[in-house]
């Protein structure tokens, strides 16, 4: 009777055990369904993404049509803008050609390279659009982006330089006042502008398309060419400077410039006394005009006779007037 029923748990067992024991091909079958489950959780997912895509293209294509109107876009400025579009890169929106400057730029460049087209009502239509360079350290995409009041030097010619002022932006040119003692120019004059911003030196071609009293017009360009790659341009000036530390009764001492820039100034420093990181008060005038600026000195050369300044109170306004010396001084040169 023992044996017995040993023998039928035993069997029982055998055979509930032989219930979890699959084939091959039910393991098979069951690895294709997970398969299956995958792939259609998947294909689900890639459906919803194209769905999402379509209705953002959708919504780019509504924003962009309701942007040309509000910019009050003439049907050629469409027509241009629709040519832009062809070279806008994969995964932007249509509508950030007109709102943001580095798309529309590259759409320009491409453009330019596959229709040899020319800049002139591509630099009308940026500057109706309204892009202007709202970082100072950018490279801007045409001289049509440069900021009415910025300094420029001209040159005609191997020699001939002078300096001049942006006064305003037109569709496809800019006026330009010029410094006092230019030579005078005949329209169509082809020459290189140059002008600065903290992102370094540029100039591009350009011609004369107007001749006013003391004031050009010049054609836009978007051959724009950098040449210096440091903050602000800066050149060899040796010019008389009154240092003065920031200290109760201290005395301001003299001493001479060796450069000047737009951010800063090199020059020698007198009987040793100045050492890295300290203030100072530094007076200087260019041509008629005083300056007095605070600046921290940098760096001292290994012997210690020369010091290296960073401008720390430097305003806008002062550092275009450092700027127009500089520039006024490279044309006598």
């Amino acid at each position: 009777m023992g044996y017995s029923n040993q023998t039928g748990v035993g069997q029982f067992i055998t055979a509930f055990g032989q219930g979890f024991v699959q084939t091959r091909i039910e393991i098979l079958l069951a690895f294709l369904f997970v398969i299956v489950l995958i792939f259609v959780f998947f294909l689900a997912i890639a459906s919803q993404k194209r769905k999402a895509l379509r209705v953002i293209a959708v919504h780019s294509r509504q924003m962009f049509e309701h942007l040309i109107i509000a910019l009050h876009l003439d049907a050629p400025e469409a027509a241009l803008l629709g040519r832009l579009s062809r070279s806008i890169d994969k995964g932007e929106s249509l509508h950030s050609l007109l709102v943001s400057h580095h798309v529309f730029d590259a759409c320009a460049r491409k453009m330019r390279q596959q229709e040899h087209s020319s800049d002139t009502h591509l630099d009308a239509l940026r500057l109706k659009i309204g892009f202007r360079m709202t970082e100072p350290e950018e490279v801007p995409g045409s001289s049509s982006e440069l900021a009415e009041g910025s300094p420029v030097l001209l040159v005609a010619g191997s020699k001939s330089r002078f300096g001049g002022r942006i006064v305003s932006q037109g569709p496809n040119a800019m006026l330009v006042d010029l410094d006092a003692g230019s030579p005078p120019l005949a329209k169509d004059s082809k020459l290189t502008l140059y002008f600065h911003n903290a992102a370094g030196i540029f100039s591009f071609p350009t011609r004369v398309t107007e001749i006013m009293q003391d004031a050009i017009r010049l054609e836009h360009s978007s051959q724009i060419t950098r040449h210096q790659r440091r903050k602000y341009y800066r050149r060899s000036e040796f010019l008389p400077v009154y240092l003065k530390p920031l200290a109760v009764g201290a005395m301001p001492m003299k001493t001479s410039l060796i450069d000047l820039g737009g951010g800063g100034a090199s020059f020698q420093n007198p009987k040793g006394l100045f050492k890295e990181g300290e203030l100072l008060e530094m007076s200087f005038s260019l041509e008629k005009t005083a300056l007095t600026v605070l600046a921290r000195v940098l760096r001292l050369s290994r012997i210690g006779n020369t010091i290296r300044v960073k401008f720390e109170s430097l305003s806008e306004k002062e550092r275009d007037l450092i700027m127009s010396f500089l520039f006024a001084q490279s044309e006598r040169k």
